[in-house]
C-alpha cells in the first residue's frame, strides 16, 4: 500500500451555491411551506425569529424511529429526553406515541408528571 502524501488541514469558508472539493454544492434551498402554510405568512403573522414544529413530521419520526429499532430489538421502549426540549405540546405528542420520559432533574420530573407521565414510565438519569 502506498503511503498517502501528507496534506496540511485547513479551514475554508464555504461560499453558498460552490460547489465544495467533492463536486457538491452547498446552496440550500430555503423551505417555503411547511404542512401546506406558507412560511413567509407565518413570519408576517409572529415575526421572525419563529421556530415551528411539525406535529406530523414528530410522529412520522417518532413512528420511524420506533419500527428501526423493533425489527432488530422487539422489546425495546423509547424514552423523550426533556432536555432536548420540555415544551409540553413536544412532550405530549412523543408520549401519545408510546415514548416514556427520561428526565435528569427535580423540573423535569414534575414536568413530566403533569404531562401525565406514570411514575414507572419516567427514567430518572443524571451524573453518577
Amino acid at each position: 500500500m502506498e503511503k498517502k502524501i501528507f496534506e496540511r488541514p485547513t479551514i475554508t469558508r464555504l461560499t453558498p451555491g460552490m460547489p465544495s472539493k467533492h463536486g457538491v454544492g452547498t446552496a440550500v434551498a430555503p423551505v417555503q411551506f411547511i404542512d401546506g402554510l406558507k412560511v413567509d405568512d407565518l413570519l408576517e403573522k409572529y415575526g421572525s425569529p419563529l421556530y415551528i414544529f411539525s406535529e406530523s413530521v414528530i410522529r412520522k419520526n417518532i413512528q420511524d424511529l420506533k419500527q428501526a429499532f423493533t425489527v432488530r430489538y422487539p422489546k425495546v421502549q423509547v424514552a423523550w429526553s426533556y432536555k432536548t426540549n420540555y415544551l409540553d405540546a413536544i412532550c405530549r405528542i412523543f408520549h401519545q406515541e408510546g415514548s416514556w420520559a427520561e428526565v435528569v432533574s427535580g423540573f423535569e420530573y414534575e414536568k413530566a408528571r403533569l404531562n401525565g407521565v406514570q411514575g414507572e414510565h419516567i427514567i430518572f438519569n443524571g451524573p453518577g
